[in-house]
């Protein structure tokens, strides 16, 4: 009895691995494709701002109008367009002591703070050093940037998709079976990203308020990037 059970067995797995050949061999193929390309930027932008405290609300509000005042004013000097200039936070919050057994407000913090649109790339030590002259006290950041990121973008998406199908091509060769036909294609999510200034320019940003910046922002070059995947049927 137990032999003719353990033939059962054997009879039913090679039924069924006839029936459904994928449960017994994969059959596809999936390759990757990455292209990355350099351009250099054509325009930057800048967030800075200004932050005031004190334990009237109002001071608080007052002192960080003037300096935003200010630094749109000194914005304006260098020829940038207020459309070039967009409050992009605004923010009021309490300032607590915790040097007691609880926490107890004693005055506020208002936060302003603006981006700037740089269209000339050699504008952008001037309007940094500008921001922190007429008092600004929060930066958040430069990020060069191109105009023609997106049809970059898109011949970096083809040549990832070739260098995909080569791929695919080559280990078919080399394993010795046939590509079969596409059967998926994927784009990578967040493939297109420029890289930050910081990744490649190193800009110099320290000290700035006592030295300015000088000449010393470096644009550098972009690099935008395009991943997706392929899955082809494989032939014997």
């Amino acid at each position: 009895m137990r032999n003719i059970g353990r033939s059962i067995i054997i009879i039913l797995a090679l039924t069924l691995a006839a029936a459904f050949p994928a449960l017994a061999e994969d059959s596809r193929l999936s390759v990757n494709g990455t292209s990355i390309v350099s351009l250099e930027p054509d325009y930057a932008k800048i967030t800075a701002g200004y932050a005031a405290e004190n334990k009237d609300i109002r001071v608080a509000r007052d002192e960080t109008a003037i300096k935003m005042d200010g630094i749109i004013a000194s914005l304006r000097t260098l020829g940038i367009e207020d459309k070039d200039v967009v409050t992009s936070s605004f923010s009021v919050d309490s300032v607590y002591d915790y040097t007691k057994n609880y926490a107890v407000v004693v005055g506020y913090r208002v936060n302003s703070s603006v981006t700037i649109t740089v269209r000339d790339i050699d504008q952008v030590a001037s309007v940094i050093n500008a921001v922190f002259e007429a008092g600004s006290n929060q930066s958040y950041g430069l990020e060069f940037r191109s105009s023609k990121e997106g049809e970059v973008y898109r011949e970096a998406l083809k040549d990832a998709i070739k260098a995909a199908a080569e791929k695919a091509r080559l280990m078919a060769d080399a394993a010795g079976v046939t590509l079969g036909k596409l059967v998926s294609m994927g784009e990578s999510l967040n493939a297109y990203a420029p890289s930050p200034i910081y990744a490649n320019a190193r800009a110099e940003m320290d000290s700035i308020e006592a030295k300015g910046l000088g000449n010393s922002v470096m644009a550098g070059m972009l690099e935008i990037s395009a991943n997706v995947s392929l899955t082809y049927e494989l032939g014997e």
